[in-house]
């Protein structure tokens, strides 16, 4: 199960979302279509998908989405969309796969045998997203399936176990620090003139950010691997889409614009290291193309991330920070601090006091989406946190429904859980005969649970 940060990861207009949005480098911008009603867009969708998915492999070494499957509601009709075609879907087609399209975004699962993601094409947060990126919602829609069924691909059955997110209470030098390397690489992209002094002034600040943060450079690994790859995926995917040559790295970049942070606001969304993560890798693998390295057999092999590969054995060149940067993450930072605050000091106080049970909550239980302001960790938690976890699960016994939520995600013997931890006596958590009753606001639900012994403490585990 991949918890998404926002909803329609990939965005063609953007040819992958850039941290700070997206600056078109063509003459002549595209038209963007106004369709929204399912007919017109399952075709738009569909165009897209029979350009790029047969080719997917030749994006990224073994991907195969070709015989993928992406199934389109809107809570009145159902299109099933594979690169051969379009198929209209009944009610009793649905029910005859056992597949149900979701309250809200999307979910994964099987349409006789292929993997599919069946997305609620009418979620008004998939419109909003494609006014703010300036594309038509077929884009956001095809981008949101395709990243998906990537991710999908890369975990193939292994989902990481690995911690993952930003120390929090955030601190401001090293996202100063990787906003900074961001910048450097952004320019050393798109003018090769300046990329030589430009990946030496990116190469001192992944040594500073290496050097002083060894903890979080250590945890990063594994998303600037795993969302860099995808990030890169999801451009020149979103590329092709466009029309562009995928053997033409020119015509790429007049596909894919990314701008410096310093020229397009600043996202506090984007101020983490799952939010660094995708643009980072995506603009590394695009000039680690342009340079004809083998990268992506590296990257394979396990351990490597594509900046780290693009900036290895270059002479680091130093530069002084932005000022304006700086104030502009610094002011980003604090309302984001102040946000987070009153969700995870209570959250982590819970954690530690030992008298509170545990709930947990196994992952593949979630129908639809999982969706949460980011991944987040402290020295005083074993677990990343997560803040506004909304979503839902369901249970033989019975669901939960979580709205913006403060919990807590991890592994637990070889199994990914939501960790929650709860006061048993508390007038709105009610555990009897082995059935829990949840009303705090946040989680409200009813299902049975067992008793799990953990590190000393009690767990009760949804069933």
């Amino acid at each position: 199960m991949f918890i998404g940060t926002r909803r329609g990861i990939a965005v063609i207009a953007c040819g992958g979302l850039a941290v700070a949005g997206c600056a078109g480098h063509s003459e002549k911008p595209p038209v963007v279509s106004k369709a929204t009603a399912i007919a017109p867009v399952a075709t738009e969708v569909h165009g897209y998908v029979a350009k790029v998915w047969p080719d997917a492999g030749r994006i990224w070494p073994g991907v195969v989405l070709k015989d993928r499957r992406i199934i389109l509601g809107d809570g009145k009709d159902a299109r099933l969309i594979t690169v051969e075609g379009i198929k209209n879907l009944s009610a009793a087609d649905l029910i005859q796969h056992k597949v149900v399209i979701p309250q809200s975004g999307s979910l994964y699962t099987t349409w006789d045998g292929h993997p599919a993601i069946v997305i609620n094409a009418a979620d008004p947060s998939y419109a909003e997203e494609a006014k703010s990126e300036h594309a038509s919602l077929s884009e956001i829609l095809y981008g949101a399936a395709t990243d998906e069924l990537f991710h999908s691909w890369q975990q193939r059955g292994r989902p990481s176990t690995q911690m993952r997110g930003t120390e929090y209470p955030l601190a401001v030098t090293p996202r100063l620090y990787r906003a900074m390397l961001y910048d450097d690489v952004v320019v050393a992209y798109h003018d090769p003139n300046q990329r030589r002094q430009r990946l030496g002034n990116a190469a001192y600040w992944y040594g500073k950010w290496s050097k002083e943060y060894p903890d979080e450079a250590k945890r990063a690994v594994a998303t600037d691997g795993a969302e860099g790859a995808s990030g890169y995926f999801d451009a020149i995917s979103a590329a092709m889409a466009q029309g562009a040559d995928r053997k033409n790295r020119a015509d790429i970049r007049e596909h894919v614009a990314y701008q410096p942070l310093d020229q397009g606001g600043m996202d506090p969304r984007h101020l983490t290291v799952d939010g660094e993560a995708a643009p980072l890798g995506a603009l590394a693998g695009l000039i680690l193309d342009e340079e004809k390295k083998p990268w992506q057999k590296q990257m394979v092999q396990g351990g490597q991330t594509p900046v780290g590969l693009l900036l290895q054995g270059v002479p680091p060149t130093a530069e002084q920070p932005s000022d304006e940067l700086r104030q502009a993450i610094q002011d980003a930072l604090a309302k984001q601090n102040s946000d987070l605050i009153p969700r995870f000091n209570p959250l982590v106080r819970a954690y530690n006091d030992n008298g509170d049970k545990l709930l947990l909550i196994p992952l593949e239980a979630a129908t639809g989406d999982l969706e949460t302001g980011g991944y987040y960790t402290t020295k005083n938690v074993p677990y990343a946190m997560l803040a506004r976890l909304t979503g839902t699960f369901e249970f033989p016994s019975g669901r939960l429904q979580a709205k913006e939520a403060s919990v807590l995600t991890g592994t637990i013997d070889g199994r990914q859980y939501v960790i929650v931890p709860l006061d048993t006596e508390h007038k709105r958590t009610r555990v009897s005969d082995n059935r829990i009753r949840l009303d705090t606001g946040p989680l409200v639900g009813a299902f049975k649970v067992k008793t799990h012994r953990m590190h000393g403490r009690d767990g009760l585990v949804a069933q």
